[in-house]
């Protein structure tokens, strides 16, 4: 169970009475979560490089089959394989037909055709496995080896047809926490509550001097700092469970 949560705030949404909020996860206590996920584990995009360099998915999943492709070979990578291709030759490879678990973090945005890859991931997923999966909304140009998209929570359902939600979150510049926007106290990621995203949080960017914006003005004021790398990050997060 999710847990170490803090109520950042609640707001009227109407004169109905109904509420909107924020909340906030300690990424410690979802880690935890995914501690109970079954195995056997597929890492997609597994190579140790800038955005993950401690193999943690291996930590996570400790006493689990876990099993690592990327495109090319390197540390962390049990096999080199393009998940854009036939996942015949994976199945092979690996002698493993579906899995229980998936990690697709830091992938989506990097591949040509991510509903073909979608596709694949759902044919490599076992009925009632969950799906772990993160996507830059906000994040600078970085090519792995090249760069093509940014995904919302929309979109994520669009790839993901065959698999229902259980969860939803923002992820911050450090990923150390998550934010979930919460409808009468439920946590929701629906168009009506993403956008309300330009009005809670704050991405700041050092870029010195800048041009009177007279947009900004218009602006609330208080709002909660995500980033403040210089790459400036937040990502959509979720886990989705096949049908």
């Amino acid at each position: 169970m999710l847990d170490n949560f803090e109520l950042v705030g609640e707001w009227d949404s109407d004169a109905t009475g109904n509420k909107v909020g924020l909340r906030r996860i300690d990424m410690e206590s979802v880690m935890r979560h995914f501690t109970t996920f079954d195995g056997p584990v597929l890492h997609i995009g597994s190579k140790a490089a800038d955005l993950d360099t401690t193999s943690r998915w291996r930590r996570v999943f400790a006493g689990k089959q876990v099993i690592g492709i990327d495109i090319e070979e390197g540390d962390n990578v049990d096999h080199v394989f393009d998940i854009t291709q036939n996942i015949s030759s994976l199945r092979k490879k690996t002698g493993i037909k579906q899995y229980s678990t998936i990690v697709a973090y830091h992938l989506l945005e990097h591949v040509k055709n991510p509903f073909e890859v979608a596709s694949n991931i759902e044919k490599l997923l076992k009925p009632g496995g969950r799906l772990i999966v993160s996507v830059p909304w906000v994040q600078a140009f970085h090519a792995y080896p090249d760069d093509y998209w940014r995904i919302s929570f929309s979109g994520l359902r669009q790839l993901f047809s065959k698999l229902d939600f259980e969860f939803e979150f923002y992820a911050d510049g450090h990923e150390g926490y998550g934010y979930q926007l919460l409808y009468n106290g439920v946590p929701e990621h629906s168009p009506r509550m993403c956008d309300l995203e330009g009005r809670l949080f704050q991405l700041r960017f050092e870029m010195g001097e800048m041009p009177e914006q007279k947009m900004i003005k218009k602006l609330d004021v208080n709002k909660i700092q995500m980033s403040m790398p210089m790459c400036q990050y937040m990502a959509c997060s979720a886990v989705a469970v096949k049908r």
